[in-house]
């Protein structure tokens, strides 16, 4: 079944839905909000009622006299095709006429158990509040890869500049020292930042395979950086 995506207009977030559920209302797994999704489904149309007037005909004047009238009726070339389209509702009536007198013949009988409707999709509404978490988490995790890929980048970027800086220059013991130990600091931060990105990978990537089971369709590991 095809799915739509609403915005919730309270906390933005997008809420998958299918076609029986336009027009009607439910709450967002998010803020808590009642939201009302669109009546017409996206891309859909709406179907207008257009009245087409009949141009006025001048109206016959009849004659009541019983030789005009089977003039007339002898006249008419299309007896056939009224025969064809009256034996249908003769035949319909006549099952009718015979169901009313079988019933009235064992309307004492015991009456057949009605089977109680069948909802199909029962638990819909729990998949659809469950796939809107399960986004939400996604794109949770999504943020923290960006944030994640900043932080080692720059990481990368100070231990470089600074090895960069103090390459080629002679320096007394003291200060040799020194450098040293930031230098080795410098490495040992973007080590840790390289591991922490390796890790938030890893859960985003356990975040979409979930997504994606309870039916999600967007592909967030596009928006992953390289």
């Amino acid at each position: 079944m095809e799915s739509y995506k609403h915005s919730c207009p309270f906390c933005g977030q997008h809420i998958e839905y299918t076609v029986g559920y336009c027009g009607k209302q439910m709450v967002c797994p998010i803020c808590g909000k009642t939201v009302t999704f669109p009546a017409v489904p996206p891309g859909g149309k709406r179907q207008t009622l257009r009245t087409k007037i009949a141009a006025p005909t001048r109206t016959a004047k009849w004659s009541l006299d019983p030789k005009d009238i089977l003039a007339c009726l002898n006249q008419f070339k299309h007896w056939n095709t009224v025969l064809v389209c009256l034996v249908p509702f003769v035949i319909v009536g006549a099952l009718l006429i015979g169901a009313a007198e079988l019933r009235n013949h064992v309307g004492s009988g015991p009456v057949m158990p009605v089977a109680p409707p069948v909802h199909a999709e029962a638990n819909a509404w729990q998949k659809m509040t469950d796939l809107a978490r399960a986004e939400q988490l996604v794109q949770d995790k999504l943020n923290a890869v960006l944030q994640a890929r900043a932080a080692a980048t720059a990481a990368e970027r100070t231990r470089d500049t600074r090895h960069a800086y103090y390459s080629g220059k002679t320096l007394d013991p003291a200060s040799y020292n020194g450098v040293m130990l930031q230098l080795h600091a410098d490495e040992q931060a973007a080590n840790n930042a390289d591991s922490y990105l390796a890790a938030v990978r890893q859960s985003f990537e356990t975040a979409m395979q979930n997504y994606q089971r309870l039916g999600g369709t967007v592909d967030y590991r596009r928006q992953l950086p390289q």
